[in-house]
């Protein structure tokens, strides 16, 4: 399957639209207990919920607000993470990013390379100042990575997260346009 990227491919990956061939993988994303850590979600998803999100994914940034997109292999085309913008605000041209890679892609440098090239869009199409990123504390790699493509550490939310008995705390990560 190969699907219009957004018009911005980088040295092995591109980011695409979802389309209805990555609702078997992104259930599987989706609930997988591990990432439900970070993202909060509590119980698992329903192939007719991802399917919705896969259908209302096709709605422009403008309107909603976020923007879903998959990480592709160029040489491949396989599937290997799930990329998030939201919080889109024109106003004060700032955004959120979020990412999901594959167990089988980690520790590639994927995820840095989808980060960059979201970078560049939300910088040179949406015109966006400044790009933030959400990240729980116990998750070193995430926060080495972030800042290892230039984000700082802003600001800490302290005991905001409740997992698994306790309380953690969320760091905010940022990146102005250069």
């Amino acid at each position: 399957m190969h699907t219009q990227a957004i018009g911005i491919p980088g040295e092995h990956i591109q980011l695409r639209a979802l389309s209805q061939e990555d609702l078997p993988l992104l259930l599987s994303w989706e609930n997988d207990p591990e990432g439900w850590y970070s993202s909060g979600t509590i119980n698992p998803l329903s192939p007719d919920f991802i399917q919705r999100y896969i259908t209302a994914s096709g709605i422009h940034i403008l309107e909603t607000g976020s923007m879903s997109l998959i990480i592709e292999g160029l040489k491949t085309h396989a599937a290997l993470g799930h990329l998030v913008l939201y919080d889109y605000s024109p106003l004060h041209r700032r955004l959120g990013v979020g990412i999901y890679i594959d167990r089988e892609a980690r520790k590639t440098g994927i995820g840095s390379e989808a980060i960059r090239l979201a970078l560049r869009y939300a910088f040179d199409k949406l015109r966006c100042e400044q790009v933030y990123a959400e990240v729980l504390a116990s998750n070193e790699a995430s926060q080495q990575m972030l800042r290892s493509i230039g984000f700082e550490h802003t600001a800490t939310l302290p005991r905001w997260h409740w997992q698994d008995n306790h309380y953690e705390d969320l760091h905010y990560y940022q990146i102005w346009h250069p």
